[in-house]
């Protein structure tokens, strides 16, 4: 009873406060939906909640389940394959036949998140056993059937954060577009395109009506994504001599094959056939294929670590294929068997994608806690709490709290789509608790800033409760 006559004042606190001579109108928080959920996890028990069982757009936040069962089915030493195989005779080291790439979705290749030169690595494995190929290089990749998700708003589908997975990935699935801009309400330049394409078709600019203003970027990319032609629309701040914003690749498999045929030359292992063959349907028979290499992925708990820390929606939705064993659906569904073995209420989850970009996600406050109090009891709890952002420090969380009491003791995954904002992690608080908390907010009105310190307000409440 004592932890439920607090709620009002708690919640009178929250909404009314003037922390950081921040102020609150009633009015501008009518059309504002908040759920909020804080767990003691030693016990188990409520602390505060608000809504906590509405299902609620949760955005990134989403990842949390997607990260924490793939922990549990797939492991954190579970690695991405991608193996490469050979028809034909290799002797005197000549290949006389076809080299084959199976790829199995590994999203890690050549990824700036990782800094590792992979196809240089994959390349030179290759070079000891072969310095000649005769027939075709071809690229199974059919693993993965991949195809834009229904649900992804048009001004996000051509935008880096949308890159949708493949069999054969490279670059995170995206390209960057090069800028440069004057004063303010002028054009703005386009100067490269990296990686492009070599031959055609090659990615075209071919409506620019960016302009120089002030603010952040602003710029947004449009167009099928799966074609080569873009246009630009939008802002980036003035005077900027290489400003880059990033689009979704057209076809990550054709710019592995261009990369991957490009390192072997760099190699010098000659190729007779220059043409590489990519196949999209499972038809290539591997009853007389050898096996020549497997390169491996850096591990999952790697993985996790960044796309939590850094919200990678390509590595989450990577994850629910590698759930499903190449399958979304399936992969999806191990996600709900997940949660339902934990005792989690599926009736407060809905699942669209595994990344959160998608608006029909759903989630509860509750839910939220209710994994993250079952998580910290896992044998790769460690795994999971170092992947998520420390307020004043690291990833989605470093601008958050910069100073005590915050700072360095609250951790959280951060979720932003339009008209909504979510909060969940863990708190450590002044007497030594650790807190699940979830705090998220749907359809507001109000500024991206009162709602941090609206946040923050509640947080500190917490942390000296």
């Amino acid at each position: 009873m004592k932890t439920f006559l607090k709620i009002p004042c708690l919640l009178l606190m929250f909404l009314y406060s003037n922390a950081q001579s921040i102020s609150f109108n009633e009015k501008e928080w009518n059309s504002t939906i908040i759920g909020i959920s804080v767990r003691d996890i030693s016990n188990n028990t409520i602390i505060f909640e608000k809504n906590s069982h509405l299902q609620l757009c949760p955005a990134s936040t989403f990842k949390l389940l997607t990260t924490s069962a793939a922990l549990e089915k797939l492991g954190a030493n579970y690695q991405f394959k991608t193996e490469f195989y050979f028809v034909g005779e290799l002797k005197n080291r000549v290949l006389s036949g076809n080299l084959i790439i199976k790829t199995y979705g590994d999203p890690t290749i050549e990824s700036r998140f990782f800094k590792n030169n992979t196809l240089n690595a994959i390349v030179l494995q290759l070079k000891q056993k072969l310095d000649k190929i005769t027939g075709k290089i071809i690229i199974d990749n059919s693993f993965i059937q991949s195809d834009i998700h229904d649900n992804w708003i048009w001004e996000d589908i051509n935008n880096y954060y949308a890159a949708i997975p493949y069999s054969t990935n490279i670059y995170d699935n995206e390209f960057h577009i090069y800028l440069q801009s004057q004063q303010i309400n002028t054009p703005v330049k386009v100067l490269s395109i990296q990686p492009q394409y070599h031959s055609y078709p090659k990615i075209e600019i071919t409506e620019n009506s960016l302009t120089a203003q002030q603010g952040g970027d602003n710029a947004y990319i449009y167009g099928d994504p799966l074609a080569y032609t873009k246009r630009l629309k939008g802002s980036i701040p003035p005077f900027q001599k290489e400003y880059s914003i990033e689009g979704v690749l057209p076809d990550p498999p054709r710019m592995f094959a261009q990369e991957f045929i490009k390192e072997l030359n760099h190699q010098k292992i000659i190729l007779k056939d220059t043409v590489p063959l990519i196949v999209n349907k499972d038809s290539i028979p591997y009853t007389t294929a050898q096996l020549l290499y497997t390169h491996y992925s850096p591990p999952l708990s790697e993985i996790v670590r960044l796309t939590n820390l850094h919200s990678i929606n390509l590595f989450a939705e990577s994850i629910v294929y590698a759930l499903g064993n190449g399958n979304y659906d399936k992969g999806k569904k191990e996600i709900i068997q997940f949660l339902k073995q934990h005792n989690i209420n599926t009736d407060e989850v809905n699942i669209d994608d595994g990344c959160g970009l998608s608006r029909l996600n759903g989630v509860s406050a509750d839910a939220l806690t209710q994994l993250l109090s079952k998580v910290y009891q896992k044998s790769y709890f460690t795994t999971f709490w170092n992947s998520l952002p420390v307020a004043g420090e690291s990833g989605t969380m470093k601008n958050f709290a910069t100073t005590p009491p915050l700072a360095n003791n609250l951790r959280c995954k951060t979720g932003y789509v339009q008209r909504v904002r979510t909060y969940a992690g863990y708190l450590k608080t002044k007497s030594g608790k650790t807190l699940a908390v979830a705090v998220m907010f749907n359809n507001f009105n109000v500024s991206i800033d009162k709602i941090k310190q609206s946040t923050k307000a509640f947080f500190e409440m917490m942390y000296n409760d």
